[in-house]
């Protein structure tokens, strides 16, 4: 009776969460909204006085990385004068690739976005091409070997920016591993996911070399379907009593959420990518034994890439490929400490990248800006960096 009562709980957090476009920010809850203020919020324009306008498409605005994302372009945006056009909330292929062409057709100059797999960055790029727009990936590579050397042929094709996923992958279960954690139920993202092969690559090694057995594994829903993932954890604590955590692939869209409160009150400790809602009193109460994320500054070296092309002042005279490091969050006095300036106070990120920043990023600003150093930039990314920065700040 008390695990159904839980498993009830975690899927009205669940339902909540989705019907809300997501989870909040750090700190709070997303609730849910009506269609008019859903569409409302599908597509924005932020004017700021610029001769030159960039489109973001990404997949939401309300969760945990998804805010920061937000507040982080449209702080750069505010700072170089440029005029930015959000398409919000395309959770498949067909609604992306139609974002994109009313971004084209809206007259943009350059387009940013987090692509849902790899054939949307080829239709993308054709779109682009055809349209003399520019455009950069963020959070993505580009895996298909085919549509590799098709898109990184296109002149207007900037970059991409992403993360080194395998090593993120082993170093979340080892950080697991020394916590005590020996078994595992895992969450490997669906093969549609553009980096799953690395996630995948990445925990299966990990768990071979650091000694933790894997009891059984699920598909990450591809839509972000919370409800999956729930039902799959309750049957593996009904079939595995010596599961002492979930391993898992994504925690975006609420599932991070929902399984931390079906995981309340067990033994079982959640490991997983992405930040969440509530990841400070999940340390607290021996939920969360470690999450990984805080890559949000992925989408500003994007804009930065996109911007620096349609400002005539590109970066390179090919495409640029960055990679963004990931932060670990281990206990709830990291948490807080990141969730300060990243959490739900979100006008705290100008702390952090404030307008002296910002306006490095500009080619124009910073005759010595390239590709290398933009890399040197993203490498420096860690909490002391944060620190430092909030410091500078004051």
């Amino acid at each position: 009776m008390k695990k159904a009562l839980l498993i009830i709980l975690a899927l009205s957090m669940a339902a909540v969460l989705m019907l809300g476009g997501c989870s909040g920010a750090a700190g709070t809850t997303g609730q849910p909204v009506d269609a008019d203020t859903q569409k409302a919020e599908d597509t924005e324009d932020m004017n700021n006085g610029g001769d030159k306008t960039i489109g973001v498409v990404f997949y939401s605005k309300t969760d945990a990385l998804g805010s920061v994302v937000y507040a982080l372009v449209n702080e750069a945006a505010k700072t170089w004068g440029l005029n930015v056009k959000w398409e919000i909330g395309g959770l498949d292929n067909d609604t992306q690739l139609n974002s994109v062409q009313n971004l084209i057709s809206g007259g943009v100059d350059g387009i940013v976005i987090i692509p849902l797999a790899d054939t949307v960055t080829q239709k993308t790029s054709e779109m682009c091409e055809k349209a003399g727009v520019y455009f950069s990936l963020c959070f993505r590579d580009i895996i298909d070997e085919s549509i590799r050397r098709q898109v990184t042929s296109n002149p207007y094709f900037v970059g991409m920016t992403f993360e080194a996923d395998y090593d993120a992958a082993k170093e979340m279960v080892k950080i697991a591993a020394d916590a005590g954690c020996t078994n595992a139920g895992v969450g490997y993202n669906s093969p549609t996911v553009p980096y799953e092969k690395q996630v995948t690559a990445g925990f299966n090694d990990g768990m071979e070399a650091y000694g933790i057995n894997k009891l059984a594994e699920y598909t990450i829903s591809d839509t972000g379907d919370a409800n999956v993932t729930i039902s799959n954890i309750e049957n593996f604590l009904d079939a595995y009593p010596n599961m002492d955590m979930i391993l898992s692939g994504s925690g975006s869209q609420g599932m991070a959420e929902a399984t931390v409160q079906l995981l309340t009150s067990t033994n079982v400790k959640l490991v997983t990518r992405d930040f969440f809602t509530g990841m400070e009193d999940a340390f607290n109460n021996g939920t969360l034994a470690v999450a990984c994320g805080g890559m949000a500054p992925d989408a500003l070296y994007s804009l930065a890439m996109c911007y620096n092309a349609v400002a005539g002042t590109p970066l390179s005279d090919s495409y640029i490929s960055c990679r963004q490091k990931y932060i670990f969050l281990t206990s709830a006095e990291e948490c807080k400490t990141f969730e300060t300036y990243f959490g739900s106070d979100l006008s705290r990120v100008g702390d952090i990248y404030t307008a002296d920043y910002l306006n490095t990023l500009v080619r124009s600003n910073n005759q010595s800006l390239d590709a290398q150093s933009l890399q040197e930039m993203m490498d420096a990314y860690s909490m002391e960096w944060i620190q430092k920065q909030a410091a500078y700040a004051q």
